[in-house]
Parts: C-alpha cells; structure tokens; sequence
C-alpha cells in the first residue's frame, strides 16, 4: 500500500509542476495576444503595458559578442548540454546557461524607441552544435569550456596498455541571438526614456522590465509568431502535467479499493 502512494504522490507533484510552469507560458500568450503592437511613434509620454514590433538596430551600446560563435549582436542566450545515459535510456542534462545584452533601439518606421533587455523573457531561433567526445572543438567553444568550470572537456583517455580506450559524452552548445537587423517584437513596460537630440525620430520612452507588466518578452518573430513559439511549450507541459496528474489520482483510487 505505501509503494503506490509514494509513487502517486511523486507523480502528483512533478504533474503540478508542470501545469504550473505551463500555465504560466498560456498565461504569457494571453497577455501578448490581448492587444495589438502600437506605432513607436506613440509611445511619447507613454508610461505602462506596451508592445512593439519593427527591426532592432544598434543603439548607443553598440553590440555584444555571442559566446559560442563571436557574432556581433544585440542579444543573446546560450546554453550547453551534455547527454548522460542511465541504463538502456539516454537524456540531455544542462550543464550551464546565460544570457547577455546591451540596450538597442527598435524602429518600426514611424519612430525609434530604446529597450533595455535585463529580466527579459527571451525566445529566439536556435543555433546548436553536437560535438562527439574526442573531437577537436571549435576555438571559441575550446576557449569558453576552458573557462567554466561546469562544462568538462570530453577528451579522456583510459590506457589499457595493449590499447586506448576513448570515454566522454556528446556535448550540444546552442546559442541564441538577436542580431542587428534582425525582426524583433517586445512586450514590456515603457518608462521615462533618455532626451532625444532636436530633429531626431527616437521617442521619449524607455521600454524594460518593471512591476507595472505582467510579462517581459523579447523575440525574433511577429506578435503571432512569438504567441505560437510560447503556446507550444506551454501546451505540452501543461498536456504532461494533467496527464501525470489523473495517473495519480488513479493509482490512489486504486489503493483504496
């Protein structure tokens, strides 16, 4: 009887975590699709709620160099991988992750508006790389691997005196950029921006993170575009976590019986 019951309860949490962490991501497609973009043009004087859409271009940061590949961009996230097997059954186990930016500006042509990425919730196309154990790395990854300490090289060698053995794991480094040019939607909060110089087209107002928004969303896509991205993650989350729910509500009617 107790056995079921552990097993129930184990189920019933990790379900809970994840209608929890899904409901929050329909939670955050909820708030992005409940009104449209405004021009940036409008956001002088503006203060709260407020989503944007146009082309992010260099500000007055400049760029920052993405971890993995050096490409000059306005944004970035990364994270690296490493696929661990237990038994007959292989997964990926994160091994380290982060995030780095500079404030850019967004202009949709009726105006340019600064955004400052720190806190963002940041969805954007994947590049990945799988390196096999032994294997030569890329220079940056050579370099960024010997500078974290979460992240072992995969290149031992166990000498079997008549022969050498090779062990290690695959290892998978995406990274995530937003580059210049590139089309980009956010949903933040508009706060008080820097004094534009006479005759320039940038807009009063400084778009972050900050209470006054339930959500801070950077992406590369449109407004659909970047609900769909967040929907899907949601929706298969919050799928397990019911699923994993009524089995344990089922393993526990079953213990009662």
């Amino acid at each position: 009887m107790v056995l079921p019951q552990l097993v129930a309860l184990g189920a019933l949490a990790v379900g809970g975590y994840f209608c929890y962490t899904g409901g929050r991501r329909l939670q955050t497609v909820f708030h992005i699709l409940r009104n449209d973009p405004l021009p940036v043009r409008d956001l002088h004087g503006h203060r709260g709620p407020v989503e944007i859409e146009g082309r992010a271009v260099e500000g007055d940061a400049g760029t920052v160099e993405a971890p993995f590949t050096g490409s000059r961009c306005l944004a970035y996230t990364y994270e690296v991988e490493e696929l661990r097997q237990s038994g007959k059954t292989q997964s990926w186990k994160t091994l380290d992750t982060g995030m780095g930016g500079v404030d850019f500006v967004v202009d949709d042509g009726t105006g340019r508006v600064v955004v400052n990425p720190d806190g963002a919730d940041i969805h954007l196309e994947s590049h990945s790389v799988t390196i096999p154990p032994n294997t030569e790395l890329p220079e940056r990854i050579a370099q960024y691997v010997a500078e974290n300490e979460n992240v072992d090289p995969q290149d031992r060698v166990i000498d079997l005196k008549i022969t050498q053995f090779e062990v290690g794991n695959n290892q998978r480094f995406t990274e995530r950029r937003l580059d210049v040019g590139e089309t980009v939607y956010v949903y933040g909060q508009a706060t008080r921006g820097p004094s534009a110089e006479w005759g320039s087209n940038l807009v009063d107002a400084l778009v972050g993170d900050g209470a006054g928004t339930p959500v801070f969303v950077i992406s590369d896509t449109d407004e659909r575009g970047t609900a769909w991205r967040i929907a899907r993650g949601g929706l298969w989350r919050a799928g397990l976590g019911l699923a994993l729910v009524a089995a344990a509500v089922g393993l526990t009617l079953s213990a009662l019986v």
